[in-house]
């Protein structure tokens, strides 16, 4: 009961991340799949299911506990689909490995079928400010056997937490099998808060899928201090100036 549960909330994770992700233009940029309160509603579907999936712990009655994750993930995932979107650039694509080269890497042999290997995530710089730059970087591996392209699913999904902010990044194309790296700018929001972020990667096909998370920082730049100017002395004035000054041994 309890993995026929999860496998239904893992499905509607990645149906909403299917309606809600920016989706990218044949050039390699990526455009919002929809408005703000669009990727409200989808970020709090979102929440609710990954709300559902922090629900199925031990003990307790276990409808109940979903229930109560659905609830409060759907809250959180209305809020961080509230904060302005994360925009993406044009990604960057090599081929890191040719299908000789990566199959002998990982040890592959055709027996064990299609399968995918995320090797490396990370977001660099991995500390930044609201309305930086940064870059989403990640090394994957399709394994097929064969040199025919399959069909593969790349998404990128920012979290405060369990919140996901934004909407998320999202790209299918056919591959042959081998080692890429691929790179994604992102502009944070400049309404950002500060705090530690989550960046979940994850690649699938029909067949295989893999995903891994790295953490990265955003924090407001602090302000420079004001460094002390040099000391003025008063103007004197004419009068002031003709005035005696007294001497050691009084005046006479």
């Amino acid at each position: 009961m309890c993995k026929k549960l999860t496998a239904i909330c893992i499905l509607v994770v990645f149906s909403v991340y299917s309606v809600g992700c920016a989706t990218t233009n044949p050039d390699g940029t990526a455009s919002p799949g929809r408005s703000t309160v669009g990727g409200a509603v989808a970020g709090a579907l979102a929440g609710a299911a990954l709300g559902a999936l922090a629900g199925l712990i031990p003990g307790g009655n276990l409808a109940a506990n979903v229930a109560r994750g659905a609830i409060i993930g759907a809250g959180a995932g209305l809020v961080a689909g509230a904060v302005a979107g994360f925009a993406y650039g044009k990604y960057q694509e090599q081929l890191h490995r040719d299908r000789q080269a990566a199959e002998a890497y990982h040890q592959y042999n055709t027996d064990q079928g299609e399968k995918v290997i995320i090797e490396a995530v990370e977001v660099q710089p991995d500390s930044s400010s609201p309305g930086d730059s940064v870059a989403m970087n990640s090394v994957f591996s399709v394994l097929t056997g064969s040199m025919d392209p399959v069909p593969v699913e790349i998404t990128q999904i920012v979290m405060v937490g369990d919140k996901i902010c934004g909407q998320p990044f999202c790209l299918k194309q056919e591959r042959v099998s081998g080692t890429y790296k691929f790179s994604v700018p992102m502009q944070i929001p400049a309404n950002a808060p500060d705090g530690k972020y989550k960046l979940m990667t994850a690649v699938k096909t029909s067949k295989s899928n893999d995903q891994k998370l790295c953490e990265f920082l955003v924090a407001k730049k602090a302000s420079p201090e004001e460094k002390p100017g040099p000391e003025v002395q008063p103007p004197t004035t004419d009068k002031e100036a003709r005035l005696p000054r007294p001497t050691a041994g009084g005046t006479s």
